[in-house]
């Protein structure tokens, strides 16, 4: 069988749809088609029936995917196994982490990476929690980090990297008051711009202000840095990182508020339980503990 066929499976099931299945996978809509249609004359079972918002596995889809995977995972190991690579830390390894990780803790320690390990190839994508525990299931990412208040999904190994400090700013010219925490109904008055849904903080923030002003409709952003700049621009405010914000606060250009107590955030480095790992892919596990851990 091949298994680019199974890869483009795992890829519909995960993303919902054949259009977004083939972005992922670098493929026209077309070839992500033929490949289940592929598959699904090879099964003689109808593999997906489609719904409102996109398409889902059938019983027969759901029990195709599991053994792709274990399909998958066997055929990373061979190959491992079987090449120069089997004898040293050479290969790709994937990873995936949120989008303020990505920028602002990963990219710094990428050089020391690549200077530990100089055969291997460390890829970096953005990932909601949801969206890197479904890479990781489905083949497409090795590791992945995930910012949450707690982290225990199944079939997993999570080692804990230490608490990330939230902080809530606005503009210098704000007249809100610093000197306590603000309400949920200050930041529905005063507008909140958050991160795009998934993102753990962005939606506890607002359930709080849905709970007080269900007329209030946050705006979604789907980065830090237009957030940033639409704060800065007297859009509104915005609790992210610190580490995201450290030089606009140092600059001035942005000041910290006292948000109202949202659960705290811990950086978790996650790996599938039950799936085999590259040396490579250990490797990069090892260092990004010593190095990102605080």
């Amino acid at each position: 069988m091949d298994t680019r066929l199974l890869r483009s499976f795992l890829a519909v099931v995960r993303t919902g749809g054949m259009t977004s299945a083939a972005a992922e996978q670098g493929f026209v809509q077309s070839t992500i088609t033929a490949h289940v249609q592929a598959l699904e004359r090879l099964t003689g079972a109808r593999l997906l029936e489609r719904r409102t918002g996109g398409v889902v596995p059938t019983p027969a889809g759901s029990l195709l995917a599991e053994r792709a995977r274990q399909l998958l995972d066997l055929e990373e190991r061979m190959l491992a196994e079987l090449t120069a690579e089997a004898d040293r830390l050479a290969g790709p390894v994937r990873l995936c982490a949120p989008d303020s990780v990505c920028a602002y803790q990963l990219a710094p320690v990428l050089p020391e990476l690549r200077r530990r390990f100089p055969d291997v190839r460390v890829s970096l994508f953005p990932a909601t929690t949801r969206a890197a525990l479904a890479a990781l299931a489905d083949h497409s990412a090795d590791l992945a980090l995930v910012l949450e208040p707690s982290a225990d999904p199944p079939d997993a190994d999570v080692t804990g990297l230490g608490e990330q400090e939230l902080v809530l700013v606005g503009t210098a010219a704000t007249d809100l008051p610093r000197d306590r925490p603000l309400t949920p109904a200050d930041l529905a008055a005063a507008g909140v711009l958050l991160l795009e849904e998934g993102c753990g903080y962005s939606d506890e923030l607002a359930g709080m202000i849905a709970a007080v002003a269900p007329q209030a409709a946050p705006s979604r952003f789907g980065s830090i840095e237009t957030v940033k700049r639409c704060v800065e621009a007297g859009l509104g405010l915005a609790l992210l990182p610190a580490v995201t914000v450290a030089g606009e606060l140092a600059e001035g250009r942005l000041v910290a508020l006292r948000p109202p107590a949202v659960a705290p955030q811990r950086l978790w480095l996650v790996r599938r339980r039950s799936r085999w790992l590259s040396p490579a892919a250990e490797a990069v596990q090892a260092a990004l503990e010593k190095l990102l851990r605080r």
